[in-house]
C-alpha cells in the first residue's frame, strides 16, 4: 500500500512540476493570444550595411553611438531601446549601433561630432545629420517623445 501511495504521489509531483499546457501569458489574458511586439533588427558596427537598409527601405537611420563601460549607454540599450514603449518610435528607423571604442568606428564619432555618449544621431540614408539627442531623458516616455519630434 505505501508501495501505491508513494507512487502516486511522485506522479502528482512529476505533473504539477510539468505544469499545464496553458502559458502564463494566456492566464493573465483570459486565454486570448497576447499581442507581441516583435524583434527590432540592430546593425552593429556596419555603417555601410545600415546605410544601404536605410536608402533600401526609405526609412532614416538611429545611429547609437555608446561603449559597454558607459552607465547611461547601457541604460539606454537595455531598456529603453528594449521597452515595449519605444518600439513603435523605433520601428520607423534603421537602427545601428556604433561602440565608440572600436577603432574603425572613430571615423563616425568624428564625423559626427560625438563629444559625449550616449549620443543617439538621426540621419538620412547618406548619413547626413538630421538632429540628435545626447544622453539620456528621465523616462522612456519623454525619449519616445524626443524621438517622435525628429520624426516630424
Amino acid at each position: 500500500m505505501k508501495k501505491y501511495l508513494i507512487v502516486l504521489m511522485i506522479a502528482g509531483l512529476i505533473t504539477g512540476a510539468c505544469g499545464s499546457s496553458e502559458s502564463a501569458a494566456d492566464e493573465t489574458s483570459g486565454g486570448q493570444p497576447v499581442e507581441t511586439t516583435g524583434e527590432l533588427t540592430w546593425f552593429e558596427d556596419d555603417f555601410d550595411a545600415a546605410s544601404a537598409e536605410a536608402a533600401a527601405s526609405g526609412k532614416l537611420m538611429l545611429i547609437d553611438m555608446y561603449a559597454d563601460w558607459c552607465g547611461p549607454c547601457v541604460t539606454l540599450g537595455e531598456q529603453y531601446f528594449t521597452s515595449d514603449e519605444m518600439y513603435p518610435v523605433l520601428s520607423n528607423f534603421v537602427l545601428l549601433r556604433l561602440d565608440v571604442d572600436n577603432p574603425d568606428v572613430a571615423p563616425y564619432a568624428q564625423q559626427y561630432n560625438v563629444s559625449a555618449i550616449p549620443c543617439v544621431v538621426i540621419t538620412e540614408a547618406d548619413g547626413t545629420e538630421i538632429d540628435r539627442i545626447v544622453g539620456t531623458t528621465p523616462s522612456i516616455g519623454e525619449y519616445v517623445t524626443a524621438l517622435e519630434a525628429i520624426i516630424q
